[in-house]
């Protein structure tokens, strides 16, 4: 593979940084001081290319922190992003190498460079976390003198890479991956008139399910449920990787939001062989008017005082939708004293698998006083009756 050549990209900001910050967070090593295991991989770089430093960085939403290095002169350990080699090349494809940072626009602005210590080359290698496609740093080396690397040192460099990404992937801690991915469940929202609860119960450490609601503007609330195709880390990355597409455009009309994310996102699950199916709605409180899109989701159940409706889609999952073809609109009303259930397929395996397990959780709300024992008796019944799947319910209640 060829070093990047074309302009430099800024350090991503936005939900690509949040998608960094926990999955580093995820990771449990930032605060758990030097690692011998990362320690070897820097001093193996900076002997087989003698080159005055080797570092091993993770790259926060503004800072950077050293997690290894090999230096005389010592950093860090936590340095602002943007003024950083690594915070300026995160967003490159392929390795990185500056022959001379002082001939170079892209970087000879940079305070190391400019004064102490004075680099002239750079070359760094993306690190990433599990089969997500965001880095999350670099393993870098720097010197004081111009020079650049024969192919030969460069395929040694990504070797080295490969190397760190699997020692990271090694070190993930289950229980603090599981209150990482709790801190990205959406907080209570006040919403006058309405009740607004959900729960996500995965099968494994890591869930595909994700819910998420946000307030926009005085009368207007986003609310999404998506499930991507299996479970377990792949899933949860993925999972990960469409919530920060969609976080990034939470306020965009619902078809236009899942337009947009599932052109950034289609190529990434095209790679893994993979889809999602998602229900993106804005509602409209006032009026209880909830315009939404649903890309191959179909498991909303609308619950009336004396009947009950099961909205399925007619279109593909996010993945599996035809370029260019556009999505079916849909609208409801809620009407004062009904209320809404948009679940994942793992509600369904509650019971017997097939559509009718939604009237069964229809039923199962009814008999409940209020909404907050409704998901306590829907987390009883996972409990006594598992799933085998990641399980998600939300539930949107409209005062009577």
């Amino acid at each position: 593979m060829q070093p990047e050549t074309a302009t430099s990209v800024p350090a991503p900001a936005g939900a690509d940084a949040v998608r960094r910050a926990a999955l580093i967070a995820a990771l449990d090593i930032v605060e758990g001081g030097v690692e011998e295991r990362f320690e070897r991989i820097t001093r193996i770089a900076r002997e087989a290319f003698g080159v005055s430093g080797s570092f091993l960085n993770l790259a926060g939403e503004s800072t950077l922190t050293i997690a290894s290095q090999q230096s005389e002169q010592r950093f860090g350990p936590v340095i602002p992003l943007q003024d950083t080699f690594c915070g300026r090349t995160l967003g490159e494809r392929g390795p990185v190498v500056v022959p001379d940072a002082s001939a170079d626009d892209r970087y000879s602005d940079m305070p190391m460079v400019v004064g102490d210590p004075n680099v002239r080359f750079y070359a760094g290698v993306g690190l990433r976390a599990g089969d997500d496609d965001l880095k999350i740093g670099t393993l870098c080396l720097i010197d004081p003198q111009p020079r650049t690397l024969e192919p030969d040192d460069l395929a040694l460099l990504q070797e080295l890479g490969v190397w760190a990404e699997r020692e990271l992937a090694a070190g993930a801690d289950e229980d603090r991956l599981r209150t990482v991915l709790t801190g990205l469940e959406p907080p209570a929202v006040d919403l006058p008139g309405y009740r607004i609860a959900g729960l996500s119960i995965p099968h494994g450490v890591v869930a595909g399910d994700f819910h998420d609601w946000h307030r926009s503007g005085p009368d207007a609330l986003h609310l999404s449920v998506s499930d991507v195709m299996g479970k377990g880390m792949s899933a949860g990355l993925l999972a990960a990787n469409l919530r920060g597409a969609l976080l990034a455009r939470g306020d965009l009309d619902p078809g236009v939001a899942v337009a947009e994310l599932e052109a950034q996102v289609a190529p990434e699950f095209g790679r893994a062989e993979s889809f999602a199916t998602m229900f993106h709605g804005r509602l409209t409180p006032s009026t209880g008017r909830l315009d939404f899109t649903d890309a191959g989701h179909g498991l909303v159940l609308q619950l009336r005082e004396d009947d009950e409706r099961i909205m399925r889609s007619s279109d593909l999952p996010i993945g599996l939708h035809p370029a260019g073809l556009p999505r079916a609109a849909g609208s409801l009303v809620l009407r004062p004293g009904d209320v809404l259930l948009v679940v994942t397929d793992g509600a369904l395996e509650l019971w017997d698998s097939t559509l009718a397990s939604l009237s069964e959780l229809g039923a199962l709300y009814r008999q409940s006083p209020d909404v907050e024992t409704f998901l306590q008796r829907v987390r009883q019944r996972a409990a006594e009756h598992d799933p085998g799947d990641d399980l998600t319910v939300v539930v949107v209640a409209r005062d009577a």
